[in-house]
């Protein structure tokens, strides 16, 4: 149950993230969120592997790895664009 708690939490940070990002930066709210989830389920499944996170149940230390990778995620993805985005 564990990685339903990362997508919905990569998403909502994904959400927040494209109300702040300035437009000409912006992939939409699809790209955002998945960017989000993209990273914020990786960070949160290797904090789990490696063990500093419980694996079968909820745990506040894997959602804020989430949190953390979704932000992470969501930031390349803004350098990315601000490197080779020609508009």
């Amino acid at each position: 149950m564990n990685i339903i708690s990362w997508i919905f939490a990569s998403i909502a940070v994904g959400m927040l993230v494209n109300l702040i990002i300035p437009r000409r930066l912006s992939v939409g709210f699809l790209g955002t969120a998945g960017m989000g989830v993209l990273g914020g389920v990786v960070l949160a499944f290797l904090v789990t592997v490696f063990g500093f996170a419980a694996e079968l149940e909820f745990d506040v230390r894997s959602l804020a790895a989430a949190v953390v990778g979704a932000l992470g995620g969501i930031a390349v993805m803004t350098l990315w664009v601000m490197r080779y985005d020609k508009r």
